[in-house]
């Protein structure tokens, strides 16, 4: 995404969406020492979520899918794992929420629950 303000926009309302989701938002913005940057970081009951954030404005192109490889989320998730203090047994899970802005305070929104799941556990 080559806007960053409208990429901060999108990380504010994906912080609200997940909130009205009864998530516990732990972390915005939160970048790796290989520098990548994990847009939400979240308590969703029992699992913790690390949420890449994309958005693209009506005209420019469809849903994104995500913008960090899989790779380097979970190096990131790893990173942050190893500076932080979760409960032993954390369940991890990896997420998308896209966003296509159609108007000044209206978007397309679509949350990828579990996005990297190819069945293994």
């Amino acid at each position: 995404m080559s806007n960053p303000k409208l990429q901060e926009r999108a990380v504010e309302a994906a912080a609200r969406f997940i909130e009205h989701k009864d998530f516990e938002l732990l972390e915005t913005s939160w970048t790796s020492p290989e520098g990548t940057t994990i847009d939400l970081i979240a308590n969703d009951e029992d699992t913790l979520v690390f949420i890449d954030v994309t958005a693209i404005e009506y005209g420019e192109g469809g849903f994104e899918g995500g913008k960090a490889p899989r790779g380097d989320m979970e190096i990131a998730a790893a990173a942050w794992l190893a500076s932080s203090s979760p409960e032993a047994n954390t369940r991890v899970r990896f997420d998308i929420i896209d966003m296509l802005v159609v108007g000044e305070n209206r978007a397309l929104l679509r949350h990828h629950v579990n996005a990297f799941s190819s069945g293994v556990e």
